[in-house]
């Protein structure tokens, strides 16, 4: 067995030259611990080789021990003792049985119990010890299995202790055991770091860092702070013991204040949450080779401390061996030591060790922590003994782990200050070597939980004048600061919007995020994610400029002396639409004029959001919206410039695979916020259930509606579509007027589009002019905002009953194919005595008439096809004061057809500015 001291110390108490290095001024000030330490040290090796230390007397020795003691003693090598591993696999097989029988005798008699607590010591960084029986009687054996290969005699023994003594005669005593120690230390650790705990409701996935951020396009953020940043909020790495800098040490001071003051009522919050999981973070990193690795684990609450520790151990190993077998493989079994995780609570400043307190219970007794983020500097300065001796008798054993659970832990950290729980994991890198890996305890700190942006930091295009926004999810956290820099240099300080601006074209955006709560400066928590492209110049586009330019003039809605409503309707192109389309077969393909590059919603919808907000619309409604672009585009983008707004989507069920649908804005410097209830969502067929069913159809003056209720008696393909085949949607709120108190009922739909329906489509705007009907009277008669793709020419029976109020049963266009539409082929059977019917509104549903007085050249282009589908219909109450210009049938000639380069849709946009006619 081998014994060591600390580097740079003698065991005869004297002091070799370079400890006037680093270990000079810890040494001077503790010069009892020297004399401690030189008596401990002897007895350790008398008592692991079994030498009477009054008699100095070998137990059983052979003749090699004696050699080597006289020649100790000879040469003056009493200043050390040094067994090494080398010496003792030269020993005969008579002797290394009698050494290993010794390393027994001593365990039985308990000599060396006071050495083995040294190995569940945490580490310091001037005096290490390793001394572990165990893993030396392994060093032992493995040496025997080394030698038996070998025809090792007598003679070639005594030639091999020969060579050792001439080797030790040459180097000093002190500098061996320097050496040695650093060879095999098994305490000097490269790794450190910080172990989070959270406590999740079940409301959150433990697995959110893997699922809701964009890993992929994460960078290390403290490449963006900059010197006076790090000065107020401390580097990634901050390290909370170093006092390299007065001005983090008043950052630590101030941190501890209140700093857990937020955890208390989160603790109290999820008390009743009875499916809370605990979740921990462990975040290493290797001071050598300046790499990091996360360990992630979900644990139940209730699950004792030490069963917890024991696994986040086995992991731990687990990982570093992992990352050293990259550069050597191992064989064999990997070997996991028995020494178990120990918790350190900080001592009271108040509670000193008293002098009579021996040396091995100090050692016991103290830890260095570092605190590191998953990026950054961290580690100790080696340089600076001050460090050591200020943490020296800083921390004490948190004993009874079985009695506490990882909960109970978290929660008595969260009481205390920062920094006064620590964990110390022993991880065995060899068969001869154990490292104590030291874990600062940070027990539900500001957390990020997601991380998102439109393409996911990824895909999406970046556009001057085009908002990008990046939303956050926090816990522990009451808000979150978002930087955003452009190569590297800070352009917007903190908000969840930017919009680069022309002098960003060309450079790459980046966001870092800091969660921030009272009392919580967010150090040490933040995250940065850099988009993959870099920002492009807007491309040219001729519905904006110079066609509309009277209505891209910046606009002071509350100042305006009429107080106009402008409002907005635009049908987008779902990404579901065009994405179907690439997959046809080039002779079906619709956008086959389209380069790949262009139709990708990742392009379009960044550039229809700027065109939407160029408009500065009051009220924007919106017609083939994706799922995932209202809620990761439009929805944040609208919201940073002061819209509400909701989304209703199309389909039967979520089987039905149909995932777009309408979505309504309306500005909160213009209208009051709506509650979420009053945003309503009216499918067609439970409108029709409702109105065809209703006892008092009989009763109601819309005769239309009995004249429906009769056909759908004689017609059961035509009531099995209206009712179980069509999921489109009718979006309704009542909106009130700052300015002038007055309400107004906005309406949005998007009708069937199919050109052999055109029956389905006006008793479908029959039901919904029935609803709006409803809710106009129920709010005081307010007037009538109605918007939306009607897939209907103006000329089409729909528009006749919305604009003229009556379709007779002689409109050709409209019955054409009352009896021969089929859902399914031959699904309609023999309806021909089916007869059609006269459609009208009665004198109690408001007059509506058109935003724009002549109807457009069209509002939809494709290759195939070219017409007007989309209106902005309002009450005759309301003056249309102009109306936004739309492009000619020879503006589209250079373009082929829409969507293209240019234009981002299938669809223009319409936009008119309506004021109450006083």
């Amino acid at each position: 067995m081998k014994v060591e001291g600390p580097p740079s110390v003698r065991v005869d108490g004297g002091v070799s030259p370079s400890l006037m290095g680093q270990n000079k001024s810890f040494l001077s000030t503790k010069p009892n611990l020297l004399s401690k330490y030189q008596n401990i040290h002897n007895q350790a090796a008398t008592s692991a080789v079994g030498i009477d230390p009054v008699e100095g007397r070998d137990e059983g020795s052979t003749s090699n021990a004696s050699a080597e003691r006289s020649r100790c003693s000879r040469d003056g090598a009493a200043d050390s003792f040094t067994l090494s591993s080398k010496a003792s696999s030269t020993s005969s097989n008579k002797s290394k049985g009698s050494i290993k029988q010794r390393i027994k005798n001593a365990i039985s008699r308990k000599k060396v119990q006071e050495i083995k607590d040294v190995r569940e010591s945490p580490p310091v960084s001037c005096i290490q010890i390793a001394v572990d029986v165990k893993h030396d009687s392994k060093t032992i054996e493995g040496s025997k299995k080394k030698k038996s290969k070998q025809d090792v005699t007598p003679q070639n023994d005594i030639q091999l202790q020969k060579e050792m003594v001439q080797q030790q005669q040459q180097q000093p005593t002190a500098v061996l055991i320097e050496q040695d120690f650093q060879l095999r230390s098994s305490n000097s650790s490269p790794w450190t770091g910080r172990v989070v705990g959270l406590r999740l409701p079940s409301t959150v996935d433990p697995a959110f860092d893997e699922k809701c951020k964009p890993n992929g396009r994460r960078v290390d953020p403290s490449l963006f702070l900059s010197v006076t940043e790090k000065k107020k909020y401390g580097p990634s790495g901050w390290n909370p013991w170093d006092e390299g800098s007065d001005s983090q040490r008043c950052c630590l001071d101030d941190r501890q204040k209140n700093y857990f003051s937020f955890h208390n009522s989160d603790y109290d919050y999820y008390a009743n949450d009875d499916k809370c999981q605990v979740c921990i973070d462990v975040h290493l990193f290797n001071k050598k080779d300046q790499t990091w690795i996360k360990v992630h684990m979900a644990r139940d609450p209730s699950e004792s401390l030490d069963k917890t520790l024991q696994r986040l151990k086995i992991s731990l190993e687990k990982k570093i061996s992992n990352k050293k077998k990259k550069k050597k493989k191992k064989k064999g079994k990997q070997q996991v030591t028995s020494i178990n995780p120990i918790v350190w609570r900080k001592r009271e400043r108040q509670q000193e060790v008293t002098k009579e307190t021996s040396y091995i219970e100090d050692l016991a007794d103290t830890i260095p922590i570092n605190l590191c983020n998953l990026f950054g500097e961290v580690g100790v300065n080696q340089n600076d003994a001050n460090i050591v001796e200020e943490s020296f008798e800083e921390y004490e054993k948190f004993d009874d782990m079985n009695a506490f659970s990882i909960e109970d832990l978290l929660k008595r950290a969260n009481k205390d200050n920062f920094g006064t729980y620590a964990i110390t994991v022993p991880i065995e890198v060899s068969n001869s070597e154990t490292m104590h890996v030291p874990l600062m305890v940070d027990p539900c700190p500001p957390t990020i939980t997601s991380v998102s942006t439109f393409g996911s930091f990824e895909h999406t295009r970046l556009f001057e004048n085009t908002p990008l926004v990046v939303e956050v999810g926090l816990i522990f956290a009451k808000k979150a600061k978002v930087s955003w820099f452009a190569d590297g240099k800070e352009v917007c300080h903190d908000s969840h919007c930017y919009t680069p601006t022309k002098s960003d074209v060309g450079k790459v955006m980046t966001v870092v995020v800091t969660p921030l709560r009272p009392g919580h400066d967010g150090r040490g928590c933040e995250e940065a994610y850099q988009f993959k492209r870099s920002v492009e110049t807007l491309p040219s586009m001729p519905i904006l400029n110079p066609l509309r330019q009277e209505f891209l003039v910046n606009r002071d809605r509350l100042q305006e002396d009429n107080q106009s409503v402008r409002v907005v309707s635009y049908n987008i192109l779902a990404d579901q639409n065009a994405s179907r389309d690439v997959k046809r077969d080039a002779d079906d393909m619709i956008y086959s004029h389209c380069k790949s590059d262009d139709i990708v919603k990742w392009r379009r919808h960044p550039l229809i959001v700027h065109e939407i907000l160029q408009y500065q619309g009051d009220i924007v409604c919106l017609q083939e919206v994706d799922r995932d672009v209202f809620e990761g585009l439009l929805k944040p983008c609208l919201s940073a410039h002061r819209y509400q707004g909701y989304y209703s989507e199309k389909g039967l069920d979520d089987a039905s695979g149909i995932r777009e649908g309408c979505a309504i804005f309306w500005s909160l410097d213009v209208f009051e916020s709506v509650r979420q209830p009053d945003m309503k969502t009216h499918t067609f067929r439970e409108m029709f259930q409702q109105f065809m069913c209703d006892e008092r159809l009989h009763k109601t003056e819309w005769k239309g509606l009995r004249e429906v209720s009769n056909l759908l008696e004689q017609h059961d393909h035509l009531k099995h579509v209206l009712f179980n085949k069509l999921g489109h949607v009718l979006q309704t709120v009542v909106l009130t007027d700052k300015r002038s108190n007055k309400k107004v009922v906005l309406a949005n739909t998007h009708l069937f589009y199919h050109p052999h329906a055109a029956h389905v489509k006006c008793l479908k705007m029959l039901i919904a002019c029935r609803q709006l009907e409803i809710e106009h009277i129920e709010n005081e008669f307010s007037p009538i905002f109605f918007c939306g793709d009607f897939n209907s020419t103006p000329d089409s029976g729909v528009m006749k009953l919305l604009l003229n109020r009556f379709v007779d049963s002689g409109d050709e266009d409209t019955w054409k194919h009352l009896c021969t539409y089929e859902w399914e082929e031959g699904a309609a059977g023999d309806v021909k005595h089916v007869s059609s019917i006269d459609l009208e509104y009665p004198p109690s549903f408001p007059q509506l008439i058109s935003a724009y007085e002549k109807a457009p050249e069209f509002t939809h282009f494709i290759e195939c096809f070219a017409a007007t589908l989309d209106y902005i219909l309002t009450s005759s109450n309301f003056e249309v004061l102009r109306s936004a210009s739309t492009l000619s049938f020879d503006d589209m000639q250079q373009h082929v057809a829409m969507p293209n380069e240019f234009m981002a849709s299938d669809h223009l946009s319409l936009v008119a500015d309506l004021s109450f006619d006083l």
